[in-house]
């Protein structure tokens, strides 16, 4: 019998791991929580990232435009502008992004702390 790849998030295959992937990937998660202010542009949304090449950036936002989390918006201003924003889909993810980070950011010290005074002994 064939086991079931839906509802199994360890399991490659199964689409619910596909977009779990896709959020939790490293720029996209502070893509996403940047959206979560409002629409932005590419180039707020690459200053607020902290380095993330272009590439990286173009490449994450293509990503989660194909997976249905974000829109890409080009407004006839000249110069024509391009705005990103969070779909309904990806708004369903802002409370476990913003429960994140807030607990990273209620945390620092404690990673900070444990962090420096870790010491590895050399060979």
């Amino acid at each position: 019998m064939r086991e079931s790849t839906r509802g199994n998030v360890r399991n490659p295959a199964c689409p619910s791991r596909q977009l779990f992937d896709l959020v939790t990937a490293r720029w996209a998660t502070l893509v996403l929580v940047d959206l979560m202010e409002g629409p932005q542009r590419w180039s707020e949304l690459r200053r607020r990232a902290g380095g993330v090449s272009d590439k990286m950036l173009a490449q994450t936002l293509r990503d989660l435009e194909t997976g249905g989390l974000i829109t890409r918006t080009v407004h006839a201003d000249r110069p024509p502008t391009v705005q990103y924003a969070l779909t309904d889909l990806a708004r369903g993810a802002t409370a476990a992004l913003q429960h994140l980070q807030n607990w990273a950011e209620e945390h620092t010290s404690d990673y900070a702390r444990r962090h420096t005074h870790t010491t590895h002994p050399k060979p």
